[in-house]
């Protein structure tokens, strides 16, 4: 039994380095207890990440798409209750309590679960973390026994735990250091807008961006702000949203750039979503409609509008040298406007004046679709 233990503490402590690995040290601790499965929640700025071990899946992602995350009476008493020792759910819910209640009544009760004990570990930097172990009703409540081996390893898995999450920490602020290094204003962002970390270079460009309640990433111009919280919230892998913020009478104008983690990237940080980068292009180079494409992700014929736009045209204008309908060419600017987080053509022109570093030029024979 004590060489069983000392297996489990030292599967404990290497999770602390090898993150991926605790699903099997939470079902490994799980099997030594006779429990059904188990669950490791991180809660950082209001987000909270879940691990399962592989029988808990399919309910994990049930539980996830009828909106009971979010909505989790059951886990927020256990946590409030276990911030010192591992707790049952039969010793702080009533058996009316859990025939009425809708998450055990609607969720838990149908799935053969409701017999569960869990305890909260603080962490540093707001973080809070859950170990949740589920037992099925047909085996009943969770035994003394049990409860007794788990608090003896709680002290281990909440040192592993904190130290996981610092260790997170070094590695996110070691990518924004790099990146500090190189002059580049950085942050690493959650899909909530949490801020991770933060270089110097960032955080000392106020005047553009704050970091608010809880720990929120906030561009002071609004529409950028918007356009900033969408782009977090809908990133893909293969998907880099440029915003241009327009100059102010104490900041020059300048692009804000989210780039996603993923792949390896995300070895540096495995809670964040993004890397949030504020560029001020400074080198003058001669170029065609790829940089309004690339930037912000603009079409062919949006860039060549966008382009005359800067040079200060008219729509109207624009309509007749492009060979199209004014119609057309008022659709297309709405687009550009979308995309840019511009209320109009003089708001556009002020947020691309970061652009006319660049000399842009747009060939004649460039069809104006595309």
């Amino acid at each position: 039994m004590e060489a069983i233990q000392s297996e489990l503490i030292g599967k404990i402590y290497e999770a602390a380095i090898f993150k991926d690995r605790w699903p099997e040290v939470v079902a490994a601790i799980g099997r030594y207890c006779d429990l059904w499965g188990g669950a490791l929640t991180w809660e950082v700025g209001g987000e909270r990440r879940w691990m399962v071990t592989p029988n808990l899946l399919e309910v994990l992602g049930e539980f996830v798409a009828e909106g009971w995350a979010a909505k989790n009476t059951r886990l927020e008493r256990t946590n409030r209750a276990g911030q010192f020792s591992f707790v049952r759910e039969a010793d702080l819910f009533t058996a009316e309590e859990r025939r009425t209640m809708p998450i055990y009544r609607d969720f838990f009760t149908p799935r053969g679960l409701g017999c569960a004990t869990s305890t909260l570990i603080a962490g540093p930097e707001n973080t809070g973390m859950s170990l949740i172990f589920e037992q099925t009703l047909i085996k009943g409540n969770i035994g003394d026994e049990a409860i007794r081996i788990l608090n003896s390893l709680r002290p281990h898995i909440a040192r592993s735990l904190v130290l996981a999450t610092e260790l997170d920490q070094q590695k996110a602020d070691l990518l924004t250091t790099g990146l500090s290094a190189i002059g580049a204003p950085a942050a690493i962002v959650q899909d909530n807008g949490c801020v991770l970390s933060a270089n110097p270079l960032f955080t000392t460009a106020l005047r553009r961006v704050s970091i608010r309640a809880r720990d929120r990433i906030f561009l002071h111009d609004e529409s950028a702000n918007r356009l900033l919280h969408d782009a977090l919230a809908s990133i893909a892998s293969d998907q880099i949203k440029s915003i241009p913020l327009p100059a102010t009478e104490e900041e020059q104008a300048c692009i804000v750039h989210v780039i996603p983690l993923c792949g390896n990237a995300l070895d540096f940080s495995p809670r964040g979503t993004a890397i949030v980068l504020i560029a001020q292009p400074a080198a003058a180079q001669a170029n065609d409609l790829r940089i309004l494409k690339g930037l912000y992700d603009l079409t062919r014929s949006e860039a060549r509008i966008a382009i005359e736009i800067q040079s200060g045209m008219a729509l109207p204008e624009i309509a007749r040298r492009l060979g199209i309908s004014y119609e057309t060419a008022r659709s297309v600017a709405k687009a550009i406007y979308a995309k840019t987080g511009s209320s109009g053509q003089s708001d556009l022109v002020r947020r691309l004046s970061v652009v006319a570093r660049y000399t842009l030029s747009s060939s004649p024979q460039d069809p104006p679709n595309g």
